[in-house]
């Protein structure tokens, strides 16, 4: 079995945040020691704006994690990662073709873990979003985290998200975000492909946790498919 967390975590650059940093990362170490567990974290902040130094809050991250998980992230000059955290030596980073578009980008990542593909997405806003949108592909066979997009009316790219990822099911649409007026989107969602879907379970929303806008999301996958080829 393999346990599986997506979380926006919502942190942002101001060292005002650290001790809710604290707490998030607290939460995401104990479900870590779960059997076979695997986490995508976005926005996690790595440096600071402008600047090739490594933020505060990315030491923090790294003294929780480094020692016992690999940890998988663009290497790139951004300061806001998409990351993977994993079990040291069994995650393994994957080619950029599994990559939105093809190109490395900090708001995503993508590992194989257990024989099972996973990419992590965080979709840009706005505008940009529809090109992020259609560049993502179906490589992988586990497609999770903030789309900023989802099935519903008030969605902007609303048609662009129900035309993705054709041989994946959405496992998770329901609201996983409370906005700033205190409404409750969809726009953080799991894919899984066709023939994993049979395997998945215990899929939670975790609204008992308000230490970001958007809720943990936490799913298990029961079996494991053997590699091919």
């Amino acid at each position: 079995m393999t346990n599986v967390m997506t979380w926006n975590t919502g942190i942002t650059e101001s060292l005002s945040d650290h001790d809710k940093c604290a707490e998030i990362l607290h939460y995401v170490a104990e479900f870590l020691k779960k059997e076979n567990a695997i986490v995508f974290l976005q926005q996690i902040v790595c440096k600071k704006p402008h600047s090739q130094t490594q933020h505060d809050i990315f030491k923090m991250f790294l003294e929780y994690f480094q020692e016992k998980y690999s940890i998988e992230f663009y290497k790139g000059s951004s300061f806001m990662m998409t990351v993977a955290i994993g079990p040291k030596d069994r995650l393994k980073a994957l080619g950029t073709e599994y990559l939105p578009d093809g190109r490395p980008k900090n708001r995503s990542v993508a590992v194989e873990f257990n024989n099972i593909s996973f990419l992590g997405v965080h979709g840009d806003n706005g505008m940009d979003n529809k090109l992020f949108l259609n560049g993502i592909n179906g490589k992988a066979d586990v497609i999770l985290g903030d789309f900023n997009a989802g099935n519903y009316p008030e969605s902007e790219n609303s048609k662009i998200f129900n035309g993705i990822l054709g041989e994946h099911v959405c496992i998770c649409n329901m609201p996983t975000k409370i906005t700033s007026s205190g409404r409750r989107t969809c726009i953080d969602h799991v894919f899984v492909r066709d023939n994993l879907v049979s395997g998945c379970a215990n899929l939670i929303v975790h609204e008992e946790i308000t230490l970001s806008d958007h809720f943990p999301i936490t799913f298990e996958i029961l079996q494991n498919r053997e590699k091919q080829g």
